[in-house]
């Protein structure tokens, strides 16, 4: 079986399902029997494509005898069974306890189809073939990737991809990259994707263009929008030439254009994304453009895709959604509605943008001490250098201020704490220093104000 190992790792399928057939049909019983386990172990590799001819080569092992206990051919089967849809109770009582590497890696597949992640982590052995080996580590991967472990994943993926060839290797260094990204970490993703062109000799239109958009992500995260910009367009070429019109690309080329302070054209570039959008997918980019709008002071047309957003369904950032409605509705000076929206997305889990929005409408109304009280509560629930919690700090020392200065012990805390996280440019960072200096002053005089 060395040959046929050899090929199926060298990505030469023909000639490894050429050699087991040759070896089903005319060698010694269990030589048969195991040719066939391998043959149903590489129409497996197809996925839904390969089922057919996996459940047959199942069963001509199978009348062979012998296999009813046997845990690699039992996790084929529940592989199978999962890959198609089918429930746990028919699945999991096919497993065996084993250590068998190749058994545990079925069985690990078969876990990923019915959802079970963190088992496909623990079933997972080392030991096996080097065609599985790279897959074992993709599957890892996928596996972390669905747990939201996504710097693990990208370690796995760059695993796989050291025992991979060809363009099994070029394609888990792209997964590695994009794990990378969402993991925040723009240097490894740009080393990943450098490591992937080196890979492969020829790419396609589709996976250059995927690379060019990974490659415009990481240079968006790393602070480059012109370099960003760029690469997304190649992408955009590429995708017009033949590959597929994802909407995530004009998005990114969006979110460069937002960064380079071009607002008309990077909301022409959301609108072709919203256009290129699939079921699901549209509230991502309708909430870009509502978050956009907001920023560029365009309240009634954030407050229109916000609206639409929260029109759709099964979106997992709806009460953040909301919050930005909240605050589309309190620029516009609408504040019944704002306080009313305000008050579901903290129902919905967004409590600090809920209750920064609060904050805002009752300082306006002058209503110095519900505003306090709501900021305070803003910045005790939003995460420390959010932009909530930068928000919450700074209006918190600001009201303090208004209220004569009332604690200046608690208004140098809060300059100390958040005076780090504001650019020496934003005019809060003045601002801040001053009252910083006012509140240091009147403790040095032991005095405290009326």
């Amino acid at each position: 079986m060395r040959g046929v190992l050899e090929a199926l790792h060298q990505g030469d399928y023909d000639t490894a399902i050429e050699r087991l057939t040759r070896k089903a049909l005319f060698g010694r019983k269990e030589e048969a029997k195991e040719a066939l386990l391998l043959l149903a172990e590489v129409h497996s590799l197809y996925g839904v494509e390969g089922l057919e001819k996996a459940y047959r080569a199942l069963e001509e092992a199978y009348e062979l005898g012998g296999l009813e206990y046997h845990p690699l051919y039992r996790a084929l089967l529940g592989e199978l069974l999962a890959l198609e849809g089918r429930p746990e109770r028919e699945v999991l009582p096919l497993f065996l306890p084993t250590e068998d590497p190749r058994a545990r890696y079925h069985q690990a597949q078969a876990l990923f189809y019915l959802g079970r992640f963190e088992e496909v982590l623990a079933t997972l052995r080392p030991g096996l073939p080097a065609f599985l080996a790279w897959r074992a580590e993709g599957l890892r991967g996928r596996a972390l990737e669905r747990l939201g472990r996504h710097e693990e994943a990208a370690l796995a993926y760059e695993r796989g991809a050291e025992l991979a060839l060809g363009l099994e290797r070029y394609w888990l260094l792209l997964d590695a990259a994009a794990m990378w990204l969402e993991a925040g970490e723009g240097e490894r993703a740009l080393l990943a994707l450098e490591e992937a062109e080196a890979a492969v000799g020829e790419e396609g239109p589709e996976d250059e263009a995927t690379r060019h958009y990974l490659l415009a992500r990481a240079h968006l995260l790393l602070g480059n929008p012109n370099r960003a910009l760029e690469e997304a367009r190649r992408a955009l070429e590429l995708e017009e030439e033949g590959g597929h019109k994802a909407y995530g690309t004009p998005m990114v080329a969006g979110q460069a254009l937002l960064q380079l302070g071009r607002y008309e054209e990077a909301m022409a570039a959301y609108r072709e994304a919203l256009a290129r959008a699939e079921e699901g997918e549209r509230p991502y980019v309708l909430h870009e453009m509502g978050v956009a709008a907001l920023d560029h002071g365009a309240y009634l047309e954030a407050e229109g895709y916000l609206r639409e957003l929260l029109r759709e369904e099964g979106y997992p950032y709806r009460a953040q959604a909301l919050a930005d409605l909240a605050e589309a509705l309190y620029r516009q000076g609408r504040y019944a509605e704002a306080e009313e929206a305000a008050k579901e997305a903290m129902r919905q889990g967004a409590e600090a943008s809920g209750e920064l929005i609060l904050g805002h409408i009752a300082y306006d109304l002058m209503h110095l001490e519900d505003a306090l009280l709501h900021y305070r509560r803003a910045a005790e629930r939003a995460e420390e250098g959010s932009r909530e919690w930068v928000g919450a700090q700074e209006m918190v020392v600001d009201t303090l201020a208004q209220l004569g200065y009332r604690s200046p012990e608690e208004i140098l805390a809060r300059t100390e704490a958040v005076l780090p996280h504001v650019h020496p440019a934003d005019e809060w960072h003045q601002t801040l220093l001053a009252y910083r200096e006012r509140a240091e002053a009147l403790l040095r005089e032991g005095r405290r104000p009326n």
